[in-house]
């Protein structure tokens, strides 16, 4: 199980596929977390620095950011089923993230 940061939560998880392995990605209410059933934690997105979300076909779901300096891009792509579903949970999240960041 991931730990998460003070005040971070789980608002949704999914089962996923990937080359990196088999294993869960995690929504939380500051980013995305991706954790395989062999080799633990593999990726922690926050949203400041999530570019792009997007379900190709029905099944695929993929995620891209730039390192913090913005020197180079990034993607991770997984199967998952519903990843419309997924993409919109990721939007819904991003969304009360954003609000949230701008009310402090």
């Amino acid at each position: 199980m991931i730990s998460l940061k003070n005040g971070e939560t789980i608002t949704k998880s999914f089962d996923v596929k990937s080359k990196l392995g088999n294993g869960i990605l995690y929504i939380t209410n500051s980013g995305i977390v991706f954790e395989t059933k062999s080799k633990g934690l593999i990726l922690e997105l926050p949203f400041t620095i999530l570019r792009t979300f997007e379900a190709k076909k029905k099944n695929i779901l993929i995620l891209s950011w730039d390192e913090p300096d913005k020197s180079q891009r990034f993607s991770f792509e997984c199967k998952v089923d519903h990843a419309k579903a997924v993409e919109n949970e990721i939007q819904l999240t991003n969304q009360a993230f954003a609000r949230k960041t701008i009310d402090f």
